[in-house]
């Protein structure tokens, strides 16, 4: 059956996009900016920091952040007419 693997989102910025596809190596390339000059790379959890550590020894990466969706919180709650009433 299928296996759910935890992902993390990292930002690679290049000095030039000619280097995007050596990244495919490192995990799954979701979206690129030319003119920006980044690449959005999902990588698994487990091997976050090596892919990291390794891609920042590369002469094309300029820097690295990662995103931060895991830290927010995803349960969004709506409020009706009917709640706001009840508060007050």
């Amino acid at each position: 059956m299928f296996k759910k693997t935890e992902r993390q989102a990292m930002y690679v910025w290049l000095y030039s996009m000619k280097w995007k596809r050596k990244l495919q190596h490192y995990g799954t390339i979701y979206y690129s900016s030319p003119k920006m000059k980044y690449v959005m790379l999902y990588v698994n959890s487990s091997r976050l920091a090596e892919v990291q550590k390794e891609l920042l020894t590369k002469k094309y990466v300029k820097r690295i952040s990662l995103a931060h969706r895991k830290e927010l919180d995803e349960h969004y709650v709506l409020k009706t007419p009917e709640d706001k009433t009840e508060e007050e």
